[in-house]
């Protein structure tokens, strides 16, 4: 799971840099690259989300953590960006691992259906929307019910998520938001160890933003 995330923060920095720094355009290689970053850090969340133990407070105190952290890169996001239409990707984790807090949450259905409802309207507002957000709740669905339909449900918003970066970047951003499927599966069987490092990667977001956005100012 580590090393999947640093292979997401690769590719998220080879696209922040080759196109807010260096210029590059969306039909480039860098964005088609950047297009691993967010399945797999969605990916990455579902499952440590459900993880052993008390899983409610796990996604409460993870949702608390990543809106937070999603607030205090709004300014260097825009400072490296411009003016962003959409709130950062932060904020679309975040609302993912609301929506897990909210299935684990002991409280009646008509409450946790409303507030579901509420996160599915604010993720209008976030990097890649409604199908972001709840491709989370589905990977965090398939690993705790353990149901083949569940991951069919996460595959096809792997798959629309594809779509909605295939306007932007044409073919080769599609196919590479697809690939992330196979490299996830692929993960799984190599003998990798990477230490985790969990406070360096929501510092790291807003960090290397504002380095951009210094680096263009000058």
């Amino acid at each position: 799971l580590e090393a999947l995330k640093w292979l997401a923060m690769a590719s998220m920095f080879t696209d922040h840099i080759g196109r807010h720094l260096l210029g590059w355009p969306q039909d480039s290689w860098v964005f088609a690259l950047g297009r691993l970053a967010f399945p797999l850090f969605a990916f990455v969340l579902g499952v440590n989300l459900a993880r052993e133990g008390d899983r409610a407070r796990r996604c409460a105190r993870t949702a608390a953590r990543l809106l937070a952290w999603g607030l205090v890169s709004v300014l260097p996001s825009i400072w490296a960006r411009g003016d962003p239409q959409m709130l950062n990707v932060l904020f679309t984790l975040g609302l993912g691992a609301a929506l897990c807090w909210l299935v684990e949450l002991d409280r009646p259905v008509l409450l946790r259906a409303s507030a579901s409802v509420a996160v599915a309207v604010a993720a209008w507002w976030v990097e890649f929307g409604v199908g972001g957000v709840f491709l989370v709740v589905a990977v965090y669905l398939a690993c705790t019910q353990r149901q083949p339909g569940l991951a069919l449900v996460a595959v096809l918003l792997v798959a629309s998520v594809a779509v909605l970066n295939g306007q932007f970047g044409g073919l080769p951003a599609f196919a590479a938001t697809l690939s992330t499927l196979a490299l996830a599966a692929a993960f799984r069987g190599l003998p990798v160890w990477v230490p985790r490092w969990q406070l360096l990667f929501y510092a790291i977001y807003p960090l290397h933003l504002a380095a951009i956005g210094a680096l263009k100012s000058m």
